[in-house]
């Protein structure tokens, strides 16, 4: 990969070891890329159709969205397995196998003819022990990548990486939903549902086979620490407990109406899922656009730049989302794209500005911490949009003809509390680090850095005159 080429520029690391670490980074590149295929065929509109489809209601709809955050302590297992073999590898190849491998169960509930209730209990529970197998390989895997990529390429190659995965979840996405489609609309939905769940099974088995074959850096041995003495590194880390604040506020706000918009693309705007798998196909476009140019920019202008200035826009777009309903969609188009163009920056820098603020020795411990507070912040957010949307009426109030519903409650929720994340972060992190860039200059700094990607291969081009 072109990003990996400068390695070796200011380098004092041996050619030998920069060729291995290139090699461990197209090794994660491709096992991102299958690893996709999974994802995509799993999340998103399979996942919620498949969950409506079993007759669950909005708030068994949350319960299944919040699971991957109520799981968050499991964080805790990776690093004492870690100290146990002394390698991450195993740990993240197994948890990921295994996390991927439990689909299978939900592939025989659409062949068994079992009361609801049965049904909703066994994939609940199917889903609580796939989310906390993902939760121990991510950790061992996001300790594992800090120690292989180099801080300097850290932006570019993630943004290239994320990229990939953009391409292969557009493509994954619009032949997985016209499948889907073709036979829901004929009436075997549960054909549709096992092809492609058995195609992310399959692609799920080439991604821990190349995750096996990735080189993997000397491990640091986790220390064994009690809870207490994590609560003590996060008050003493500069900005960390700050950004473990923000991020569980941020997580709550997220929760309220992550798990809804799928629901009202069903429920309320009557979407099939074709429409639903266009939707994604757009939105990972326009991630596929914004990973290159968000993580060029990073490079440019930090962390906390790129992680304020891309979390405002995710915040406010989405009120370009009400005025949407029955054969009035365009708003839904707008947000697609520009959701997709935001959270590829806010992904990368909310990634790699916690491994800066928690350091080397203590980064498995402490991203679970993270997660130990964030987790249960958006289960509480997820079960809150889920109470409100199934216990209020739906219809709240009219506006002329317009329908204010339940729905456009917590997604107000939602993106009001985003805001205030944001808004909390950049004052915190001006406090501590003496970086008063307002969020109006934070936004003005990250554009003018991707202007300046743009423009630089056009002057080489063209000539200094231009631009």
């Amino acid at each position: 990969m072109s990003s990996l080429i400068d390695l070796d520029k200011g380098s004092r690391t041996p050619r030998s070891e920069m060729h291995t670490i290139r090699e461990a980074l197209h090794c994660s590149t491709i096992e991102a890329i299958f690893a996709t295929i999974h994802v995509a065929l799993t999340q998103g509109i399979f996942l919620t159709n498949y969950v409506l489809d079993l007759g669950a209601s909005n708030l068994e709809c949350g319960v299944v969205e919040s699971l991957p955050y109520l799981l968050q302590f499991t964080y805790f297992v990776s690093p004492w397995l870690v100290r146990k073999l002394n390698r991450r590898k195993p740990v993240a190849g197994f948890f990921a196998f295994a996390h991927r491998l439990s689909w299978i169960s939900l592939i025989l509930l659409l062949y068994v003819d079992w009361a609801p209730e049965t049904k909703h209990a066994i994939m609940i529970l199917t889903l609580l022990f796939s989310n906390a197998c993902a939760v121990i390989a991510n950790n061992a895997w996001f300790s594992w990548m800090a120690d292989l990529t180099p801080a300097s390429i850290r932006g570019s190659y993630y943004g290239r990486r994320n990229a990939y995965m953009g391409l292969t979840s557009l493509v994954t996405l619009l032949t997985g939903s016209q499948i889907l489609n073709h036979f829901r609309e004929s009436g075997a939905g549960y054909i549709g549902y096992t092809i492609c769940f058995c195609a992310a099974i399959l692609s799920s088995v080439f991604a821990v086979r190349m995750i096996l074959r990735q080189y993997e850096p000397p491990v640091k041995t986790p220390q064994h620490l009690r809870i207490s003495r994590l609560f003590r590194i996060a008050l003493n880390k500069p900005l960390l407990k700050e950004y473990i604040a923000f991020f569980t506020l941020w997580q709550f706000a997220l929760g309220v109406g992550a798990a809804y918009y799928g629901v009202h693309m069903v429920k309320v705007l009557k979407m099939n899922v074709a429409q639903m798998g266009l939707f994604s196909i757009i939105t990972s476009m326009a991630a596929l656009l914004g990973s290159r140019l968000w993580g060029q920019a990073r490079d440019r202008v930090g962390d906390r730049i790129t992680l304020i200035a891309s979390g405002f826009f995710v915040a406010v777009h989405v009120w370009i989302w009400m005025p949407a309903e029955e054969g009035f969609l365009l708003p839904a188009w707008i947000v697609c794209v520009l959701g997709g163009f935001f959270w590829a920056g806010f992904n990368i820098a909310s990634f790699s500005w916690p491994q800066k603020l928690c350091g080397e020795t203590h980064r498995l411990y402490t991203f679970g911490l993270i997660g130990l507070f964030s987790g249960p912040g958006f289960v509480v957010g997820s079960l809150l949009g889920g109470v409100l949307t199934t216990y209020l009426p739906q219809v709240l109030f009219h506006i002329g003809d317009f329908e204010v519903l339940h729905f456009h409650l917590v997604f107000g929720i939602s993106a009001l509390g985003r805001l205030l994340a944001i808004y909390l972060i950049c004052h915190w992190s001006s406090r501590v680090f003496g970086n008063h860039r307002t969020i109006r200059e934070c936004i003005a700094d990250s554009f003018g850095a991707m202007k300046t990607q743009w423009s630089e291969p056009v002057r080489r081009v063209f000539g200094s005159g231009i631009g």
